[in-house]
């Protein structure tokens, strides 16, 4: 027993030394054949074939043309000699691992076809040009230039635009929202006017006959007028106090102080008849009508809209 024990810590003694930092080793000494004995014992025998063949799994001895012994140790590189190592920019090695990074990637979805092949290789192709060749910045490499300013960044910066905007916003409610009805007017008066229309020519365009002009007023004003009996009187009066008013101050505003419901809805069927504009608000507690002409002249229709009616 003690000579199995001595001829083991013998052969552990003679076994190569592993270190961490993976020096370059020398040529193994054979240990001689006189020191073994001839035959070792079954559990040694064991152990030894264990061994062996846990240096063959991790890298064990490697034997050159020359016949040099060099030992490779996992996770070490091999030693290498006689030979150069070639350099690699760190570019094209980034470059290396991005690809295999993707190729090797589970979250690519594969390509089913022949269109999806096509985007994929596309993918492909512009992730390959995200690295550069080492020149200066540009627009590809994100320094993108800045944007144009918007309308809000303009008016904040632009003293007058401030102004109206702070003038704006210190009225009342009610002033805002006759302003803003205001320009929605202006504006659907000049898509109706046209660019470079000078000579005003209603009466002549069949959008302004009798028949369209009572079209233009909604469908449920429409279907009051049809169904009810109207008031053939105060239709009458409201067409005569617009044609007297409009026919001399086209550009002025006609306000009236109507608290009958019916009678606001008259006025605003015979505004849309002649082409105004009718607007109610409240006003101390009462409700103003508010008429104005969305044209520079007043041109009434041929036929109004109680001489329309008596005919249907």
């Amino acid at each position: 027993m003690s000579t199995e024990r001595e001829t083991e810590a013998e052969l552990l003694a003679q076994q190569p030394r592993l270190f961490l930092d993976c020096p370059r080793p020398g040529p193994l000494q054979t240990p001689p054949r006189a020191s073994l004995p001839s035959r070792p014992p079954a559990g040694l025998q064991q152990r030894l074939q264990a061994m062996v063949a846990l240096d063959n799994s991790e890298g064990g001895p490697e034997a050159t043309p020359s016949g040099e012994t060099r030992l490779s140790l996992p996770g070490c590189l091999p030693a290498l000699s006689g030979s150069q190592v070639k350099r690699v920019s760190a570019s094209r090695r980034k470059q290396h691992f991005i690809n295999q990074a993707v190729r090797n990637s589970d979250l690519v979805p594969r390509a089913k076809g022949r269109k999806s092949l096509q985007r994929l290789e596309n993918t492909q192709y512009l992730l390959t040009l995200l690295e550069t060749a080492g020149g200066p910045p540009g627009v590809e490499d994100g320094d993108l230039t800045p944007a144009a300013p918007g309308i809000f960044a303009e008016a904040c910066s632009n003293a007058t635009y401030v102004e109206v905007w702070n003038d704006f916003m210190n009225r009342s409610g009610e002033e805002q929202e006759r302003v803003l009805r205001y320009l929605e007017d202006e504006s659907q008066g000049k898509r109706r006017r046209g660019p470079g229309r000078g000579e005003d020519r209603r009466r002549e365009d069949p959008v302004f006959t009798p028949h369209e002009c009572f079209r233009r007023i909604s469908r449920r004003l429409r279907s009051v007028l049809k169904r009810s009996r109207i008031p053939m009187e105060t239709l009458e009066s409201w067409e005569e106090r617009l044609l007297a008013f409009f026919s001399v101050s086209p550009q002025a505003v006609y306000t009236a102080m109507l608290d009958n419901s019916y009678e606001r809805l008259l006025l605003h069927a015979v505004c849309q008849y002649m082409d105004l504009i009718s607007a109610s608000a409240d006003l101390e507690g009462r409700r103003q009508m508010k008429v104005s002409n969305r044209h520079l002249d007043f041109l009434p229709p041929e036929l109004l809209l109680s001489a329309y009616l008596d005919q249907q």
